[in-house]
């Protein structure tokens, strides 16, 4: 996932990339269920009492009490502590995902306790060598984390995708590297507001979306693999064909990109913009100090550096120029001080080496 950090230097290579995404269509969700899953759905089917010794023995390895209005949620986490593929420090990785888990009112719990159960991670797995650029993926027909690059930013990226499975024929791509990269971020990068690693474009946009859409709106739209929710909201702001045909515009845009690292600037692409500007200015309060605003445009210009011919470099100058901007949709502890919108100067230092290209997006 690559980026290398030293200090305040992050160096940005081609052979940086991507933290990929891979399975077939199906999976774990046609399989039977899990007699042993403690989960229906989002509803805990357990007695009180085994209920409290799987809360004591979450507890007891998290060194501390969850809070009642948590646990549910933290249950989740006897699925990692049950699993007999994991290594004790690969149990302890995954523990860490208690406050994403709890803070997604729309995560399917049997599904990621099912996924949590039997993953393991393969660091041995055979390469495509065609592509280096390609450092971890996750199977999610074998529930299998494959990792090509031993880093805590690697796993944890794939960690995402294992716990929420989505079904890819449901989800435009670049919303879920984007929806993945942005809540690894958010949840666990020391610098949660700037993305250099592996999926700038698609966090921007799906950035853009969640000042538009909100940030409740796009992990409903995640957590049951449907664009649907982004569709709903966008409609309600203009109408059910506009909303299709420019999210199905923005896909075709994104296919165009990852395919090709570059993307054509035609008029359509323009006139979607503009569609979301309308969308904006109708749902948004666009005073010169509104936040969201404010928020939306940022997000809007870091995203439309897609259109240059050096992606990377025009993206990276944005930054420098116009400064980080700050803002947390999701993790709430991070949100009790970044709920708003500014941006701060750029203090990293960039330095593009071997090109200045995107790596390849699957």
């Amino acid at each position: 996932m690559g980026a290398l950090k030293a200090g305040r230097n992050l160096l940005l290579t081609t052979g940086l990339a991507a933290v990929i995404y891979v399975g077939l269509t199906g999976g774990l969700d046609d399989l039977i269920p899990d007699s042993d899953n403690i989960y229906r759905d989002r509803e805990v089917k357990l007695s009180q009492e085994e209920y409290n010794n799987v809360l004591n023995n979450v507890e007891n390895s998290l060194g501390y009490d969850v809070e009642t209005s948590k646990e549910d949620d933290y249950l989740i986490l006897n699925a990692v502590l049950e699993n007999e593929n994991l290594s004790d420090e690969e149990k302890y990785l995954f523990l860490q995902y208690g406050d994403m888990l709890y803070e997604n009112p729309y995560l399917n719990r049997e599904k990621a306790y099912r996924n949590l159960k039997d993953v393991r991670i393969d660091y041995n797995a055979v390469r495509d060598m065609s592509d280096l650029s390609i450092v971890g993926e996750y199977d999610y027909v074998d529930n299998v984390i494959n990792i090509y690059d031993d880093t805590q930013a690697v796993k944890g990226h794939e960690i995402i995708h294992c716990i929420y499975n989505v079904k890819r024929s449901g989800l435009d791509n670049y919303f879920v590297e984007g929806m993945t990269e942005l809540l690894y971020n958010e949840y666990f990068e020391d610098n949660p507001f700037l993305e250099i690693n592996s999926y700038p474009m698609e966090v921007s946009c799906v950035k853009m979306l969640t000042d538009l859409c909100g940030a409740d709106t796009m992990l409903e739209a995640f957590s049951t693999s449907s664009m649907k929710p982004i569709e709903k909201m966008l409609a309600s702001y203009s109408s059910k064909e506009e909303a299709k045909e420019n999210l199905e515009l923005l896909n075709n845009m994104m296919e165009e990109f990852r395919e090709n690292h570059e993307v054509t600037h035609y008029v359509e692409y323009d006139n979607m913009f503009n569609y979301f500007d309308r969308v904006s200015d109708e749902k948004l309060d666009f005073d010169g100090d509104a936040f969201e605003y404010k928020s939306y445009n940022y997000n809007k210009k870091l995203f439309k550096n897609i259109f240059n011919e050096d992606v990377v470099r025009s993206y990276l100058d944005t930054i420098e120029y116009e400064g980080i901007g700050e803002k947390a949709y999701f993790n709430e502890k991070l949100k009790d001080d970044f709920t708003y919108f500014k941006t701060t100067p750029c203090d990293f230092e960039f330095e593009i080496t071997y090109g200045t290209k995107l790596p390849n997006h699957f």
